[in-house]
């Protein structure tokens, strides 16, 4: 199968005069600490080599400026409507993705796949390209807290947790500092490994990161031992959130006694084994009120509690907040920064 044209020259050689040219669509509160490492990046290059190999450009769906996570405003060049088309565009996304994807952004990215674009998303701007139904048959990734949500939403697409995927004619990040590494990996690939060591050295960072790296420290990594209990004890934990195990099960999984089971946990984290548990699922819990517009009590469920009130008052214990509460704050937290003249006046 002929790979797309802005594929195929994503691959081959740079020309010398010739510019690569990368779009970024943002979103509505898209984390501005994921874009400034793709941009920065591309910058060095250019400044080491004494030449122009990259540029990029900024849009936004209504071309006026965007705010991003932390509530500052980011200037665009132009409006989605007057891009017909780009080689390659990243689709930059961050709190409540499913919210932005609007038909409007949806019928472009469409628009784009459909004349051969290369299509990327960074951090959660995977759900953008899920919903216009542009990532059937490919592997994807996009930040570790939402990819559960990704997995219940999108069941029938593959998605890993690593920094980065570049499957054909998508490219999809984690975000963060991984938007570096997966920019260090474009450079090397057109211009050579040596170009992208000088601007990884630019960040003062000591390598490139390859894809297939974790976003996160393991349970390995933490305990040491890929084969010790408590590893055993935390991917048991954290494979099985939507139907808990029970404190024998958990033992069995780990290879020791019940015991031995609550021994671990004391010594690890200073916890029981069924309590930590509970603070794994709320964290899970937290994250798809965060980054979803799922009913609570659907989050709930999914994270083990049959009852919601039980729920409630297990997020509230642990949190200071009902489940309710917090998605209420974080509401008024997004009117306040992104749509101000819609705030209530003071004394009123």
């Amino acid at each position: 199968m002929r790979r797309p044209a802005s594929q195929a020259s994503e691959l081959r050689p740079a020309a010398e005069t010739e510019v690569v040219r990368y779009g970024f669509l943002l979103l509505p509160e898209f984390p501005i600490y994921a874009l400034i490492p793709a941009i920065e990046a591309l910058r060095i290059a250019n400044q080491n080599r004494g030449r122009k190999l990259y540029s990029w450009h900024l849009f936004s769906p209504d071309g006026r400026p965007i705010k991003c996570g932390n509530g500052m405003s980011v200037p665009v060049e132009a409006a989605m409507a007057d891009v017909p088309w780009f080689p390659t565009m990243f689709i930059c996304a961050g709190n409540h993705p499913m919210q932005y994807g609007t038909k409007r952004v949806l019928s472009w990215l469409r628009r784009l796949a459909r004349h051969g674009a290369m299509l990327g998303a960074i951090d959660t701007g995977a759900f953008a390209l899920a919903k216009a139904g542009l990532l059937e048959g490919y592997q994807v990734t996009l930040h570790w807290e939402a990819l559960a949500m990704f997995r219940d939403q999108y069941p029938q697409i593959a998605a890993s947790e690593q920094l980065y995927v570049i499957d054909r004619d998508r490219i999809t990040c984690a975000g963060g500092h991984a938007t570096l590494d997966l920019m260090l990996h474009l450079i090397a690939r057109r211009h050579g490994p040596a170009l992208a060591q000088i601007v990884a050295n630019g960040f003062v960072a000591q390598r490139m990161r390859r894809d297939v790296e974790p976003q996160r420290l393991s349970a390995r990594h933490i305990s040491g031992d890929s084969r010790a209990p408590f590893t055993r004890i935390l991917y048991a934990m954290e494979e099985n959130i939507e139907s808990p195990l029970s404190a024998g099960e958990l033992a069995r999984r780990a290879g020791v006694s019940v015991r031995a089971l609550g021994r671990i946990l004391s010594d690890r984290v200073g916890e029981s084994p069924m309590r930590y548990y509970l603070k794994v699922r709320l964290q899970a819990a937290r994250n798809s009120l965060f980054y979803s517009d799922i009913p609570i009590q659907g989050i709930a469920a999914s994270t083990g509690f049959s009852c919601p009130e039980v729920f409630s008052r297990s997020f509230r214990a642990h949190f200071g907040v009902s489940p309710r509460e917090f998605r209420q704050q974080f509401t008024r937290e997004q009117l306040r920064r992104f749509r101000p003249e819609l705030e209530p006046e003071l004394g009123a």
